[in-house]
């Protein structure tokens, strides 16, 4: 079974770059775009524009996904925000596993983060895990350590994807070196350019 998959950070809709104006509908447009057969996303939600009533069945009824899913990590002004998967396959089992918080202050400024993961049932079933690691040394660790957990539950193929927020090649190798073991590095020796990573 030969599929494309594919993880994009859609920053909740903003465009132009971040404290810019949002448009919904670019970055539906790209994900439209990019046609991968299953997608994942991060930054999924915040306040939401009165014609979108939930930011994930927004984006994939217009992208054309039959299956999706949310995983909410926290709430913006009573709006659910977090990460989500596309999928052109059936979607099943879905877990969210809240990654350990790292603040237990700055109440509306610290983001808590979760793992998503799920079951995609196809001629060979696939395990998705995705998510949106914290902006600090500490929180990636955590969110790495539960990453590794869920990859080890079960012996089902399994892709790993997401926005890990890691500046520079030398920190990334070495945090995720313990996941390289385990999965292959799809984008091992190639340059892919991120923004700001």
């Amino acid at each position: 079974m030969k599929l494309t998959v594919a993880t994009y950070n859609i920053a909740a809709g903003l465009s132009n770059g971040y404290f810019k104006k949002k448009n919904y509908y670019k970055s539906a447009e790209v994900i439209k775009s990019i046609g991968a057969d299953i997608i994942t996303l991060n930054e999924v939600g915040k306040p939401l524009p009165s014609f979108i009533s939930e930011h994930t069945k927004f984006l994939a009824d217009y992208c054309g996904y039959k299956y999706f899913t949310f995983a909410k990590a926290t709430s913006f002004r009573s709006f659910p925000y977090g990460n989500a998967i596309l999928s052109k396959l059936p979607i099943q089992d879905v877990n969210v596993i809240p990654v350990r918080r790292f603040f237990n202050i700055l109440p509306g400024i610290y983001e808590p983060r979760c793992v998503l993961v799920a079951l995609i049932k196809g001629q060979e079933n696939l395990r998705i895990i995705s998510t949106h690691l914290g902006l600090l040394p500490n929180e990636q660790k955590y969110g790495l350590k539960e990453v590794l957990t869920q990859i080890g539950q079960s012996d089902t193929p399994t892709v790993f994807t997401g926005d890990l927020n890691i500046n520079g090649v030398k920190n990334l190798t070495n945090r995720i070196q313990p996941i390289r073991e385990i999965l292959n590095d799809v984008c091992d020796n190639k340059r892919l350019v991120t923004y700001p990573a």
